[in-house]
């Protein structure tokens, strides 16, 4: 009976822990998804590509076509400046799916319709690897 007791006791620690961690990681991909998004929003496309994989993608789920490098989408957005109105409201519905290292972020973006951001660790660093939207991106 006493193993039994100390092994839920045990399992019950190790979900705790698990869940804790999640939340962890979900706190770093929101900071780094509003720093991202702050850039975007200045205009900082040097600040915004920190932020991105070096082989991240684009793709408009309208269209099937994928849009922009790394390199593309931040010279567009230090051309064209800071966002005029702020950017909006900032996302909506936003729901996370987390792994150990992929982090899966859902929601509504207003002007870009329903996304899907997918993030993982790299060098150390939360960074995403993929943006999918039902809406195209326009400058």
């Amino acid at each position: 009976m006493h193993f039994l007791v100390t092994t839920t006791i045990v399992f019950v620690m190790a979900l705790s822990a698990s869940a804790q961690d999640k939340a962890k990681i979900q706190q770093e991909v929101t900071e780094v998804d509003r720093a991202r998004g702050a850039a975007f929003v200045k205009g900082d496309g040097d600040a915004w590509a920190k932020h991105i994989a070096d082989n991240c993608h684009w793709t408009t789920m309208s269209t099937g076509a994928v849009v922009h490098s790394k390199a593309e989408f931040a010279t567009n957005i230090t051309k064209r400046g800071p966002l005029e109105g702020g950017g909006g409201d900032g996302p909506s519905d936003e729901k996370f799916h987390v792994d150990e290292n992929v982090v899966v972020q859902t929601g509504d973006g207003g002007v870009i319709g329903r996304y899907a951001r997918v993030y993982t660790k790299i060098d150390g660093r939360w960074q995403m690897i993929a943006l999918y939207t039902t809406n195209p991106i326009t400058w």
